[in-house]
């Protein structure tokens, strides 16, 4: 905690002239006497401080008249205001009660009287009247959580006064969840909805007599259960706690008796439902989660380091606060007994209180966890949205004695998500070996991160904060060469790519790009295998495809290796068609070279793959612009489509004969024919099929990028430094008409970090 420079300066104290404030009421007569015998009166003027941010706690104040106003020092800009006392308030009861230090500056918003109560009188009262403590701890959450209703409902309908506010109030009911219960199931009879205060609930579907699916999260701030209002049908997924969670309900009755009085308010509400009606295949943009429990996967893990540096970036752009065991022991001298401190012992109350409070005050906060099982390390825990595992790559794989005794070893959807995070040295050579990080844990995400590196730091910020930029290549051809273009505009302006996905050529470079290569690596790599070595030529009897694939398969070998997709630097999938089931097949594990191969294969002209024991070929046949897939994980999305959609008509009434386009070819006095091949007229009737989805892909991205690739045929890739210039002469153009609220222009001037040091030869 940050301390400002020198003591507040009191007035002097007079004996108390009050009445027994509520708390204090049924106290045996000696307390009480006691009580008021130590209280001592204290009168501020407007603007006087009464305590600082990082005091010691020294004494318990309530407020008799006037208003108290707290604030929280912040590094990059003015202090904040966290909340306001009136007459009744307990003040800095949660540090005295904990012995730690002040959380807040406390100051009068105008002429206020208060009395005061020293530290240790209070602790004696409190250890002869234990409901004492747990009635100011009362007080003290239903403060915070009424503070933070009053802040989501100013954020939801805008300002609001203390009519329409007490009239709401009226008319809602506070619920509480313990850690794994249900809010609601699928099925139950929909009776209200719900504004999440504290905490964190996970929205889970069913797909199957035996299957759940999570699909999607609620945040702080957010409602759930909006249907009621509009339909009162029934619930269509369960909603589980994910930690202890403090809601507001209101009835659909409660809303038509608000809405008669305040039809503003209600018209607001039902604009967000109808919003969230029309999103509501998409996860939340912004949102993520508050509370990170930081886990070592093992004895050797620089966590203190790691912790540090991933707060240092979380705090570029978000209010983050570090705990660590030392840090919380020495903040509170109660720390030993409140880590054995039952959930009803006024200690564990204050401690939640505070968190509670700490929580509100911050974006993120951080929990290192000591390096073994302790008490501490379960506080984490219990406290986490969001678990990271964090691993050195090149050590034993196996779990670790947390994740063994603490970590719960079954599925469950109340459990917090898992990302394992393996820490590197430097990128000078791929990853190897995820796979046995992998297996046996009960993980939703991983990640790779060089230490040598802070980019992957930021990067890892962005991902936990839904600020990731997730670029999307579509498939076309040789038009592809386009994303070449697009990539060195992105590196030169200084947006990064987090995560990379694609279908057909948008697969063979974003597999490059996931795996380091920077536009100018990757453009050689493509003049080598394009140019040079030209796969194309591998002509075969026409039975099964165009191509006999071989030297396809050759070149895509030589190009990713051995490498898997778990081991790429970004997160990287492609797509694959599944003529089966007509499914779309989505690649995020196993060996590259065999993903991108699967995902390319364009029907007719190479030969299909079979997957899993099916055949697939090129994933644009149902889906060439896979950005609806990104945006699931991404919190920026940016899709570069290049499909040409040109006009295919060679002008003539009727379509040429092919004798008649070869011989216009051949002999040089004919005049030539220009009409489309059979791999261009058979991709054009692969995109048809999926332009609808390209086009819903592209107004829900954050970039919309379509460079001007008219002209270049599927197969055509002589041209590849004029069709990359095509492609980054777009982006520069786009980029510079980015609107002002662009989440993107925030990166713009930055030095790019790139995405990555290319792997050793």
């Amino acid at each position: 905690m940050s301390r400002a420079e020198g003591p507040p300066t009191l007035p002097e104290t007079k004996s108390p002239d009050m009445e027994p404030f509520d708390m204090f009421e049924g106290l045996d007569p000696r307390s009480a006497e006691e009580a008021a015998r130590s209280m001592e009166r204290i009168d501020l003027e407007k603007g006087q401080v009464l305590f600082r941010q990082g005091d010691a706690a020294d004494a318990l104040y309530i407020v008799r008249e006037g208003l108290l106003q707290a604030h929280v020092a912040n590094e990059s800009c003015a202090p904040i205001l966290v909340g306001e006392l009136g007459p009744g308030s307990p003040v800095g009861e949660i540090a005295l009660l904990l012995g730690g230090r002040r959380s807040a500056t406390v100051t009068a918003a105008e002429k206020t009287s208060l009395v005061r109560l020293a530290a240790k009188e209070a602790q004696a009262l409190f250890a002869r009247n234990p409901d004492i403590k747990r009635g100011i701890l009362d007080v003290v959450r239903q403060r915070l959580r009424r503070n933070e209703w009053l802040k989501i409902l100013s954020a939801t309908i805008g300002e609001i006064d203390r009519a329409k506010y007490e009239l709401i109030e009226s008319r809602f009911t506070w619920v509480h969840l313990n850690r794994g219960e249900t809010l609601f199931s699928a099925g139950d009879e929909a009776d209200g909805l719900y504004f999440l205060i504290h905490g964190f609930l996970r929205v889970v579907g069913h797909e199957g007599a035996d299957e759940d699916k999570v699909i999607g999260a609620v945040f702080r701030g957010e409602i759930v259960g909006e249907m009621a209002i509009l339909s009162g049908d029934k619930r269509m997924a369960t909603v589980v706690a994910v930690r202890d969670s403090d809601l507001v309900r209101l009835t659909k009755a409660d809303f038509e008796e608000i809405n008669k009085s305040f039809p503003a308010i209600s018209l607001t509400i039902m604009r967000i439902l109808v919003d969230r009606l029309r999103h509501r295949d998409r996860t939340s943009r912004r949102k993520s989660a508050v509370n990170i429990a930081v886990v070592p996967a093992g004895p050797e893990v620089p966590l203190a380091e790691f912790c540090r540096r991933l707060r240092a970036a979380l705090a570029g752009a978000d209010r983050t606060a570090l705990l660590d065991g030392g840090t919380f022991e020495a903040e509170f001298a109660a720390a030993a007994d409140l880590a054995k401190a039952a959930d009803d012992d006024p200690l564990h109350l204050g401690l939640a209180a505070w968190l509670e409070e700490l929580e509100a005050n911050h974006d993120f906060v951080l929990y290192q966890t000591d390096p073994e099982a302790t008490p501490w390390t379960q506080r984490c825990i219990r406290q986490a949205d969001h678990v990271l595992l964090i691993g050195r790559a090149g050590d034993d794989p196996a779990a670790s004695r947390i994740e063994r005794e603490i970590l719960p070893p079954e599925k469950s959807n109340a459990a917090p998500a898992q990302t394992l995070v393996l820490i590197h040295p430097d990128g000078s050579r791929l990853p190897a070996g995820t796979l046995a990080w992998l297996s046996g844990r009960r993980l939703t995400d991983h990640r790779h991160i060089r230490w040598d590196r802070e980019g992957d730091f930021a990067r890892l910020a962005r991902i936990l904060s839904r600020r990731s930029v997730g670029l999307v290549l579509g498939g076309g051809g040789a038009r592809g060469m386009a994303h070449l273009g697009v990539l060195r505009a992105l590196e030169e302006r200084g947006i990064p790519v987090d995560m990379v996905g694609g279908a057909s050529i948008g697969a063979i470079l974003g597999a490059g790009i996931a795996m380091g290569m920077d536009a100018e690596r990757l453009t050689k790599l493509c003049q080598e295998t394009f140019q040079k070595d030209n796969p194309f030529n591998d002509y075969a009897i026409p039975v099964v495809s165009l191509l006999r694939s071989r030297k396809i398969d050759k070149a895509a070998r030589r190009a990713y290796g051995d490498a898997n997709i778990e081991d790429l630097w970004l997160a990287f999938f492609c797509v694959s068609s599944n003529l089966s089931s007509c499914g779309l097949k989505v690649h995020t594990e196993g060996p590259v070279w065999t993903a991108v191969r699967t995902s390319s294969s364009l029907p007719g002209i190479m030969v299909p793959v079979i997957h899993d024991g099916v055949v697939h070929v090129d994933g644009g046949v149902m889906n060439n612009l896979p950005g609806d897939i990104m945006r699931r994980q991404a919190g920026i999305v940016i899709t570069v489509d290049v499909d040409s959609r040109e006009n295919m008509c060679p002008g003539f009434a009727e379509f040429p004969s092919s004798s008649k386009i070869f011989w216009s070819r051949l002999l040089p006095w004919k005049k030539r024919i220009t009409a489309p091949n059979l791999a261009e007229i058979m991709m054009a009737t692969i995109m048809t099929g999926c332009r609808k989805n390209a086009d819903a892909v592209k107004a829900d991205a954050d970039l919309s990028l379509e460079p001007p690739v008219q002209g270049i045929g599927i197969l055509d890739f002589k041209n590849i430094e004029e069709t990359a210039r095509a492609g980054y002469e777009h982006t520069q153009k786009m980029i510079d008409t980015l609107p002002a609220e662009s989440p993107l222009r925030r990166f713009l001037g930055a030095p790019s970090a790139g995405n990555g040091a290319c792997p050793a030869d």
